[in-house]
């Protein structure tokens, strides 16, 4: 069952993500002498990518405790998952051609990385919180006992 943190995790991924697309889109129109015009379908088909790419985390969010095998073949098949996704949805709205992959495969990786190292930061920040408590709620247990 999907929780409501993971749909939370999931939105912000994907508005993390447009931000990251707008830019990189904003930049190589800046950069490239053609200029790119974008019309309204074209701005919801960056939302659509945005969207497809973040869906395959939901394999990742709220697992328990798996193999060290499990978890890194779930890491691949989410890698495999987001990739088919975004390049898909680009090769159907032909935004990608032989000129921009190199560009294009870049942006994602980078994208990939940081949005998969700002998951880990947040879950060990939690995991730190929550031993804390832990770890102060048995300072406080062992101090009542002493008496």
């Amino acid at each position: 069952m999907i929780s409501k943190e993971s749909v939370k995790t999931v939105l912000l991924l994907a508005c993390c993500i447009t931000t990251a697309l707008v830019l990189f889109i904003g930049i190589q129109g800046v950069v490239s002498i053609s200029g790119i015009t974008f019309g309204g379908w074209d701005l919801l088909k960056i939302v659509s990518v945005s969207f497809a790419s973040t869906l395959p985390s939901l394999l990742l969010i709220g697992r328990k405790k798996d193999s060290r095998l499990i978890r890194i073949l779930l890491l691949a098949l989410h890698f495999i998952l987001t990739a088919g996704a975004v390049f898909g949805l680009l090769i159907l709205y032909e935004w990608i051609d032989a000129e921009s992959a190199l560009y294009t495969t870049l942006m994602f990786l980078i994208i990939y990385v940081a949005a998969y190292a700002g998951l880990e930061l947040r879950s060990h920040r939690l995991a730190k919180k929550l031993n804390e408590r832990i770890n102060a709620f048995h300072n406080t247990e062992n101090e009542t006992h002493g008496e």
